[in-house]
Parts: C-alpha cells; sequence; structure tokens
C-alpha cells in the first residue's frame, strides 16, 4: 500500500490511530469530574437532532423521564456497588434507560406520578440495570455482523476550514464540552471516529458520507480523504476484508453538469466509490433537483450506471436547514428506480420526518414514511426490490417512543421489505453509537401490533437482518470472511483496553454527542451567527 496521510506511511498512521487513545486524554471532559456537572446518559429522553435541523421543544414530560433515569441510574450503582461514572459506561446503564422508557410506553400511570403511558406498540426486554452480568449478556449482542451504512467524521486540516467558514462553525458548535485540543476540529478527526465506531461499539463495518457539499474545497471530507481513511482502516485488518466503505457525495445540481459527471468518473477511477450520494433538496442558493430531470438529475443516474457504480444514495425526509421541501419528497427515488432495475437506491433516513407522528399508515400523508410507502404503491414496486432505506437519526429519535418506534420499523419492514431495512446511526455526531446499538438489540414489537397492523415480530433473524446482513447483501460482502479478517486485528485487539480507559477517564465518554442534539444547542448555534447555516 502507498504512503498516507501526513505521516508518511501506512505504518505510522496506524501506530497514530492506535495510540490515539493517550492523545484523546487532551480533550478529556476534565468538567464532569466535578460533582455538579452530570455525565451524560447513554440515551436521553426528548427530541434530538444530528445537528442538520431544529429539533422540537424538550417536553415537561422529557424531563421528568431523564430525572427518572439519572435516579434508575444512581439507585442501580449503588446496589451493584459501582461508582456511578463507571456504571454508566456499561450496559447497565443502557439498560436503565431502556427501562424508563418501556415504563414511560407501556405503564399505568400510576406506576410514576411523573410519567403517564403513551402507548403500547414497543417495548424494550431488558435486566435489571444492577445485573451487569445479565444486562451485558442481553444487550450485549452475540456476535452479529453490524454495517453501519451511515457515519461521518471531519477533516480538520481540509480546505473547507477555510472556504466554509459556515460549516466550520458548525461542527465547532458540535465539539464535545472540554475539547482542548488544537486545533478543536481534531475532536472529530480520523482518531475519534475509529474510536466511536470500532473501540466502542460494535459495529463491524461502516459507511463514511458527509454532509451536503458543491465539492472538494467545500467537503469537511473529500473524497480523496475519505479514501485516505479506507487505506488506514484497511491497514487494520490483517485478513483483507474492508472494514469502511465511502461514498461520493455529488451536487449535480451546482455548477455545470459536465463538472459533476468528470468528478464522477475521478472518483471511480481512484476508488471506486461504493455508492454516489446527493441531496436533492439543497444547493448554495436553497434551490432543489428532481431525479427525473432530464437536463440534471436522469444524465447523473445514468452516468453512475455506466461507471459501474450500481449503488445509489439520496437524503430524503428529515428536511435540512435551508433545504428546498419542493424536492425532499421521495417521489422521484422511487420512480427513477423503475427505469434502472440493475441499480440500487438507498432512501437515508426512510423518508423519515420529525414533524410527522409516526402511526398506522396514512397513504394520504404529504411528509414522513408514509410518503415513501405511498411512491412505492403508486410506482407497483414489491417488498424486497431495489428500493432500499437506513434508520439513521430515525431510529435514535423513536427509541425514546416505543410506540413510534414500533410503527416505524413495522411499515418499513412491511412495505421496503425485510431484507431492504438497513442499519445507521449518523455516528459520530452522536457519539459512539453502541446504546443505539443495545436498544435495538431489545426492542420488540407487541403482539398487540402485530396482529393489529400485521407488523412483523422483531426476530433474531429480523434484527441480524438489519443490523448487517442486508447491507451485506447491497454492497456484496461476506460477513464470514469479514469478520475472520477481523479476529488479530489491531482494532479488536484494542476494545478490552480501551473499555479500562474510558472507565477509568482517561479518555472521554463514548456517550458524548459530537454534534448540537437539543433544540437549544441547535438554535444558540443559529443566534451566534448573523446568517442560518447552509451546508456547503
Amino acid at each position: 500500500m502507498p504512503p498516507i496521510g501526513p505521516e508518511g506511511g501506512t505504518e505510522d498512521a496506524n501506530r497514530r490511530i492506535l495510540s490515539s487513545e493517550a492523545a484523546m486524554g487532551q480533550f478529556n471532559r476534565r468538567l464532569r469530574d466535578l460533582e455538579d456537572v452530570p455525565a451524560p446518559l447513554p440515551l436521553r429522553s426528548g427530541p434530538v437532532s444530528n445537528g442538520e435541523f431544529v429539533p422540537a421543544t424538550e417536553t415537561s414530560r422529557d424531563r421528568s423521564i431523564n430525572e427518572l433515569i439519572r435516579s434508575t441510574i444512581d439507585r442501580s450503582a449503588r446496589r451493584a456497588g459501582v461508582d456511578r461514572r463507571r456504571f454508566l459506561q456499561t450496559a447497565g446503564a443502557v439498560a436503565a434507560s431502556l427501562a424508563v422508557f418501556e415504563l414511560a410506553g407501556c405503564s399505568s400511570p400510576a406506576a410514576s406520578p411523573k410519567v403517564k403511558r403513551s402507548g403500547r406498540g414497543g417495548t424494550y426486554k431488558t435486566p435489571p440495570p444492577e445485573d451487569a452480568a445479565a444486562c451485558q449478556k442481553a444487550l450485549g449482542g452475540s456476535g452479529e455482523f453490524i454495517v453501519d451504512v451511515h457515519t461521518h467524521h471531519v477533516i480538520p486540516s481540509g480546505p473547507w476550514v477555510q472556504n466554509s467558514p459556515e460549516t466550520v462553525s458548525l461542527v465547532l458548535g458540535m465539539l464535545p464540552s472540554g475539547c482542548s485540543d488544537n486545533p478543536q476540529l481534531d475532536c472529530v478527526d480520523r482518531a475519534t471516529y475509529l474510536h466511536d465506531l470500532f473501540l466502542a461499539s460494535d459495529t463491524t463495518v461502516a459507511v463514511l458520507t458527509d454532509v451536503p457539499n458543491s465539492g472538494p474545497t467545500n467537503a469537511p471530507i473529500p473524497f480523496p480523504e475519505a479514501l485516505t481513511t479506507q487505506q488506514i482502516t484497511d491497514g487494520l485488518v490483517h485478513g483483507g476484508a474492508s472494514r469502511l466503505l465511502v461514498e461520493n457525495i455529488i451536487a449535480p445540481n451546482v455548477g455545470p453538469l459536465q463538472a459533476t459527471l468528470d468528478e464522477m468518473a475521478g472518483a471511480v477511477e481512484s476508488g471506486p466509490p461504493s455508492a454516489f450520494k446527493v441531496y436533492t433538496g439543497w444547493s448554495p442558493t436553497g434551490g432543489g433537483f428532481s431525479l427525473e430531470d432530464p437536463s440534471v438529475g436522469l444524465p447523473t443516474v445514468q452516468h453512475a450506471h455506466d461507471l459501474g457504480v450500481k449503488v445509489f444514495v439520496a437524503h430524503k425526509g428529515l428536511p435540512l436547514m435551508n433545504f428546498d421541501p419542493s424536492f425532499n419528497h421521495p417521489e422521484d427515488m422511487v420512480a427513477i428506480s423503475r427505469q434502472f432495475p440493475d441499480m440500487d437506491f438507498v432512501v437515508y433516513h426512510a423518508a423519515w420526518d420529525p414533524s410527522q407522528v409516526e402511526g398506522a399508515y396514512d397513504p394520504a400523508a404529504t411528509i414522513g414514511i408514509d410518503t415513501l410507502l405511498a411512491a412505492l404503491d403508486r410506482h407497483n414496486v414489491p417488498p424486497n426490490d431495489n428500493l432500499w432505506v437506513d434508520l439513521a437519526t430515525v431510529w435514535r429519535q423513536l427509541l425514546t417512543q416505543p410506540d413510534q418506534a414500533a410503527h416505524a420499523l413495522g411499515k418499513l419492514l412491511t412495505r421496503v421489505g425485510q431484507q431492504r431495512v438497513m442499519w445507521g446511526t449518523d455516528s459520530i455526531w452522536y457519539g459512539s453509537p453502541q446504546p443505539q446499538i443495545m436498544a435495538m438489540r431489545a426492542f420488540q414489537i407487541t403482539q398487540e401490533f402485530q396482529e393489529t397492523y400485521g407488523y412483523p415480530a422483531l426476530t433474531d433473524q429480523v434484527k441480524a437482518d438489519i443490523f448487517g446482513l442486508n447491507a451485506a447483501r447491497l454492497f456484496g460482502m461476506d460477513p464470514v470472511a469479514t469478520r475472520c479478517a477481523m479476529t488479530t486485528d489491531p482494532l479488536t485487539a484494542n476494545i478490552e483496553e480501551s473499555f479500562g480507559l474510558r472507565s477509568d477517564g482517561a479518555v472521554p465518554s463514548p456517550w458524548t454527542p459530537h454534534g448540537p442534539t437539543t433544540r437549544r444547542q441547535v438554535l444558540g448555534w443559529l443566534a451566534s451567527h448573523t446568517t442560518r447555516w447552509v451546508p456547503t
């Protein structure tokens, strides 16, 4: 493998990654050593954001649930005879959070005067939080093949730092409290990414993507840099199977179309990318485009097809700030899939919209998951065809509301297909994806919802498909060969030591989000600038 990165070669780059545990001590959250500063919860109630949209306001019910989570964790830590901060690093803390969500969603109001019942659509099956061994067994998994098809990091020294001050300000606002790296953007660099994904979670393979941008000079992680991250990661796997796939983000509606087509060809020659990705609702001027547009969208998809990149991804739903909603609907993605039956089309976020309450399927809905399902019906797309979805941000937002989560998952599994729903988390903006993984392991759709709405049970096989086997089908991965290649790689070998360092406070808590997740945080960032953020 040729030399990569400023270190001069793969061996030096790998050594830097593996020694990053010590480097991360530079931005250890020292404030959390103070008794009056609470350590982060692995999961908290209330609307959350990946930093790209303004979530709803936290309610008094959300605050009551979070108070109950903290008190449950405090009580469980005392019963287990473990320091609270150390307990927060364990599966028991996740179990405590899920138990409270279960109480909020399934218990009668009498069970807690502060938390009212909200539905019986989904449940969490968890042991008592203080039983560390049982929680680890229940939530620690059984060696699933987990492919996170939606992840992020930035290049701190890239040209975007000078060319895109709005995006830089956004990312700086995402940094964890106590970050003291110089430059601060190092807190969300490759080392942090590899730590959060592969040392602080059970993720097996990840797909690296980026925010909307108009080209390499404005991208937080230009495609060549994404390839470098892939090469570094590959250097840590002895068996030859890659643990990182990369996407090439393109904006065919910005500038001459031929420039985008040439960029795509160059990416294939140097990469190739596992997929091309578009944001149809975005441009620097706030105007979007349709994939069916014969002057922009259609030739872009055709070019991807001709170049041999048969996976095409589009962000749909989840309206970003300054997006054009008229082009954020999934209709064009579904329609174009009929014209290219030998390609696969992935609808990121499953067209989910945070302003839409997920319930039983409503074909008249104008936003949300139901718009995707209605489009599938209009275009006669059968389940398990060439249209796929991922759960990034959807699951993190809805896991605190079990009834909505059951509707969302149930509808997608039923209509899109049990072999077409994929795992995604939007990490590392939310920090390590491990709490999300544990929550999915414990989640069940109730028998009541199965019988009423025809939703499938979340069996071990269904969850295994969601976690990674479906993505393996899409990207042509061999799960067995990939897992075998991991048995002796340095990332796997350092997982136990990494956990010990986090428990001792030598490195930050993996539960800390690297993005403004609450409404107050997002609005606070917006209020600090003279203009609203436009991703460029």
